[in-house]
């Protein structure tokens, strides 16, 4: 049984008998929703239950659940888990010297400060350079780190550009687009626990 169709079934036909009580019972004027053909109160509690209805007949209830495929056991390589260890200690250490550096040149050159923008594609390249040396050395990448220094780096560009405000699009832009090229990425094997064989 698919549990998120049952639930998402659930909700949009109680989303359908909320939008007909509130049509059965306020007045028409009360409620709009406009298709380009005038007012049409109706057609929300329609679609959710058609959705909800669709949901639920692919929710699968009464049919016996499917076992999950057994995944084979995890081997850890101790060497591998190692030289991560040392890969990310390396990488922390850069950016430690960089939030120092910049808090060091606010304090010797306070008229002069660093660009917005730079201090963004550094630690973007950090985490991106991290995941670089991860892949050279045959260690599965941090996905949540490589995402990070993505948006960090592409965030740090429009900044140096003087556009301000698009860290949001360009998080959903990114995120989404990851996503997309998910499948892509697990047919590698490119992301995981870096102490995986």
């Amino acid at each position: 049984m698919k549990k998120l169709n049952l639930f998402l079934g659930i909700l949009s036909l109680l989303a359908a008998l909320g939008l007909v009580y509130a049509n059965l019972t306020l007045p028409p004027e009360s409620l709009w929703f406009d298709i380009g053909y005038g007012n049409m109160p109706w057609v929300p509690p329609i679609i959710f239950g058609i959705v909800g209805i669709a949901l639920l007949a692919t929710a699968g209830i009464g049919r016996p659940s499917e076992a999950a495929p057994e995944t084979p056991p995890v081997i850890q390589d101790p060497e591998k888990a190692a030289l991560n260890k040392r890969l990310e200690n390396i990488a922390w250490g850069c950016f430690l010297v960089l939030w120092g550096g910049s808090m060091f040149w606010g304090a010797i050159a306070p008229n002069n400060p660093i660009r917005d923008g730079l201090w963004s594609i550094a630690v973007g390249l950090i985490l991106l350079g991290l995941n670089v040396a991860r892949y050279f050395r045959q260690i599965k990448m941090s996905g949540f780190t490589t995402v990070l220094g993505v948006i960090s780096v592409v965030g740090g560009i429009v900044q140096l550009f003087g556009v301000k405000d698009l860290e949001g699009a360009f998080l959903l832009i990114i995120l989404g687009a990851y996503l997309i090229l998910k499948p892509w990425f697990d047919q590698r094997q490119l992301f995981g626990k870096a102490e995986e064989k």
